[in-house]
C-alpha cells in the first residue's frame, strides 16, 4: 500500500485541479445547455401559442422566483388543459430564464442541494422520454397536444416541431449527464476535505483507525464538529472513505478513484491550441436573435387586437357601406395609417412618422418566421447562414440588429400611440406591450454582447497574426 501521506495529497490536488476543470470546461458547458434549454422552450411554447393548443399566462411577467422547483404536476380537468398547459409551460421558461439568470455555475455554488433541486426541475418535463403512457399529468396532456400538431397539415410547423423536440431530447440528457457528474465530484471534494481536514492531522491516530471500520469511522466522527464546521456528516460517504484508507481491498479503491479524478489533458490541451471558435460564437448570437420571435408573436398580437378596438371606434354605418363596396367591387381594403410621435433617445425631440399598420404588421411576420427557424440548428434558414462566411454572418446579425433597434422605436411609439387614441370606454381593452418590450431589449442587448465579443477576439486573432504569433488563445 502507497504511503498514506503521499496518498492523501495526491487525491487533494487531483480534486483541487478537477474543480478548475469543472470551473472552465464542464460547469460552462452545463450553463450553455441550459441556456440552449431556454431558447427552445421560448419557440415551442411560441409554436403552441400560435396555433392555439394552449393558452398565453396573462401573469407569466408577474411571477416571482426566488429558488430552483420543478413545475407543477397536479391533476387537471381535460376542459382545463389550454390554459394549465400554457401557465405550467410558462412556468417551466420563466425557471429556465432565472436558472440561466441567476444560478452561478461553479463548483464553489452547485452545492448537493442545488444539483438536487435541478436535476428535480430537469425531469419534471422529461423531453428525453415523452409518451402517452407517462404517469406526469403534465407530460401526459403535453404528448396529447403534440401529437395533434402532428396529424395536422402544416408541414412547416411539423418540422420545426419535430427539431424541436429532438434538441429538447438532446439537452434534457446532456443536463443530467453534467448534472450527475458535478453531483460525483461533489462527493470526492467532501471526502478530500475530510482527509484534509481530519485524517492530516499529526494527532488523527491512523494505527487505531486500522484495527477496524467502526474505530476507524468513531475517530473520523470525534474530530469532524471541530474541523469541518456546519458540513453535514454524510455516513455512506465516509464509509466510502475509510475503505479508501484502511480497508483490505484499499490498494485496488484508491487506483480506482485517482483514475475517477484524472483529467484527460490531451482534450484540454487540444482546446488550448484551437483557441475559442469564433464560427460557433457568432451562431449562438444569432440562436439568441432568434429567441426573440416569440415576444415579437405576442407584440404582434397585441398589436392586432388594438387595431381592431380602434377600428371599432370607427365603425360608422358609411364605413360599413363602403367596406361592403369594396368587397362586391373586390377592392383591396385602404392601409390603415397611424401618425407616431417618435422621440429620440439621445436628443429627446420629437418627430412624427406615419406608417401602414398593414404593411407593419406584414414586415412583422416575416420576421416572426425568420427568428423561429435561426433559433433551431436543423432548420434550412439556420443551415444557410451557418455555411456563410463568418464576415457575411456578422452583416447580418448587423443588418438584424439595426433593424430590431428601429422596430423597438415604432413600437413604442404605437404603445403609446394606442392608449391615446382609445376612448374612455374602450381604454381597458387596450393591450400594452411595455413588458415584451423590456423583454425583446434584453435579447437585443445579449445578442450585441455576444456579437461584440466575437468582433473583439477575431481582431486580437488578426492583430497577432500581422505579429507572426499563432495558437496563442
Amino acid at each position: 500500500m502507497d504511503n498514506p501521506d503521499n496518498f492523501s495529497k495526491q487525491i487533494i490536488e487531483a480534486v483541487e485541479a478537477k474543480a478548475i476543470w469543472f470551473n472552465t470546461t464542464e460547469l460552462p458547458n452545463l450553463h450553455k445547455s441550459f441556456r440552449n434549454m431556454k431558447g427552445y422552450i421560448t419557440n415551442f411554447i411560441s409554436i403552441l401559442l400560435r396555433k392555439g393548443f394552449i393558452h398565453e399566462d396573462p401573469y407569466k411577467h408577474e411571477k416571482k422566483i426566488s429558488t430552483v422547483v420543478p413545475i407543477e404536476n397536479s391533476p387537471f380537468l381535460e376542459t382545463e388543459r389550454s390554459s394549465v398547459l400554457g401557465i405550467r409551460l410558462s412556468d417551466y421558461d420563466n425557471m429556465l430564464d432565472f436558472i440561466c439568470t441567476y444560478v452561478k455555475f461553479t463548483v464553489e455554488t452547485l452545492q448537493p442541494d442545488v444539483i438536487k433541486k435541478l436535476i428535480a426541475f430537469n425531469n419534471s418535463l422529461p423531453w428525453a422520454s415523452l409518451s402517452k403512457d407517462t404517469t406526469k399529468q403534465t407530460a401526459k396532456s403535453l404528448m396529447d397536444v403534440i401529437n395533434n400538431v402532428k396529424i395536422s397539415k402544416d408541414t412547416m410547423t411539423i418540422s420545426m416541431l419535430n427539431d424541436i423536440l429532438s434538441l429538447l431530447s438532446k439537452e434534457n440528457l446532456a443536463i443530467n449527464e453534467y448534472l450527475k457528474n458535478i453531483a460525483d465530484f461533489q462527493q470526492e471534494s467532501y471526502k478530500a476535505k475530510v482527509r484534509k481536514n481530519i485524517l492530516d492531522l499529526n494527532d488523527f491516530d491512523r494505527e487505531q483507525a486500522k484495527t477496524s471500520i467502526p474505530n476507524a469511522v468513531g475517530l473520523i466522527r470525534k474530530y469532524f464538529p471541530q474541523t469541518m464546521g456546519n458540513v453535514p456528516f454524510y455516513n455512506d460517504l465516509i464509509a466510502e472513505l475509510v475503505a479508501e484508507e484502511f480497508g483490505p481491498n484499499a490498494d485496488n479503491l484508491r487506483m480506482k478513484l485517482l483514475a475517477k479524478l484524472e483529467i484527460k489533458s490531451q482534450s484540454v490541451k487540444q482546446k488550448e491550441t484551437a483557441g475559442p471558435d469564433t464560427h460557433e460564437m457568432i451562431m449562438e448570437a444569432i440562436r439568441i436573435l432568434g429567441s426573440s420571435s416569440s415576444q415579437l408573436e405576442i407584440i404582434k398580437k397585441k398589436i392586432e387586437e388594438n387595431k381592431a378596438t380602434l377600428d371599432s371606434q370607427q365603425n360608422s354605418i358609411f364605413r360599413q357601406l363602403c367596406m361592403a363596396f369594396r368587397i362586391m367591387l373586390g377592392l383591396k381594403e385602404k392601409p390603415t395609417e397611424y401618425k407616431l410621435t417618435i422621440v429620440e433617445t439621445v436628443t429627446q425631440t420629437r418627430r412624427i412618422e406615419i406608417i401602414r399598420i398593414q404593411e407593419f404588421l406584414a414586415d412583422l411576420e416575416k420576421r416572426i418566421r425568420v427568428y423561429s427557424a435561426i433559433a433551431m440548428r436543423k432548420s434550412n434558414v439556420y443551415i444557410k447562414i451557418d455555411q456563410l462566411s463568418d464576415i457575411k454572418i456578422l452583416e447580418f446579425l448587423n443588418k438584424q440588429l439595426s433593424e430590431c433597434q428601429k422596430i423597438l422605436i415604432l413600437l413604442a411609439a404605437l404603445d403609446s400611440y394606442f392608449k391615446s387614441s382609445a376612448s374612455a370606454l374602450n381604454g381597458s381593452k387596450i393591450r400594452g406591450i411595455k413588458i415584451e418590450l423590456s423583454t425583446l431589449k434584453g435579447i437585443l442587448h445579449k445578442t450585441n454582447q455576444q456579437k461584440a465579443e466575437v468582433v473583439a477576439i477575431i481582431e486580437e486573432q488578426n492583430q497577432l497574426k500581422k505579429l507572426g504569433i499563432k495558437n496563442v488563445l
